[in-house]
């Protein structure tokens, strides 16, 4: 059996991008985020607020490499950027002042991925 890879085309697109910004810009954390991203569908992380709110502070940047939920509270301000987000979990995060984005706009913003936490 041949491992073939994210067949979505804007998957495959950011996998791409996420490595040649860790290549060019020496980051790590992109490259990790990356390895995250290239898993089956199946096996990608999916995060719910609560760990979210638990594991960061106010103003923390968070790539989640996968799906966020919204079961728990997040009691404070934080960016999260993520594949993909439930109703509820963005409702969250912008009701408690926070922002959801996507991982290509975190990548453009933060190419050095200083101060970025994955939490899967």
């Amino acid at each position: 059996m041949v491992k073939s890879g994210p067949t979505d085309p804007n998957t495959r697109a950011l996998i791409n991008a996420l490595r040649k910004t860790s290549s060019k810009h020496n980051a790590k954390v992109w490259k990790r985020v990356a390895e995250l991203v290239s898993r089956p569908a199946r096996k990608r992380a999916t995060v719910n607020i609560g760990k979210i709110g638990r594991h960061t502070q106010a103003g923390d940047v968070v790539v989640v490499p996968g799906k966020v939920l919204g079961s728990g509270i997040l009691p404070h301000k934080v960016t999260v950027a993520a594949l993909n987000a439930s109703a509820s979990a963005r409702s969250v995060i912008v009701g408690a002042g926070g922002s959801l984005i996507t991982i290509d706009e975190l990548l453009t913003k933060v190419p050095k991925g200083k101060g970025v936490t994955i939490i899967i």
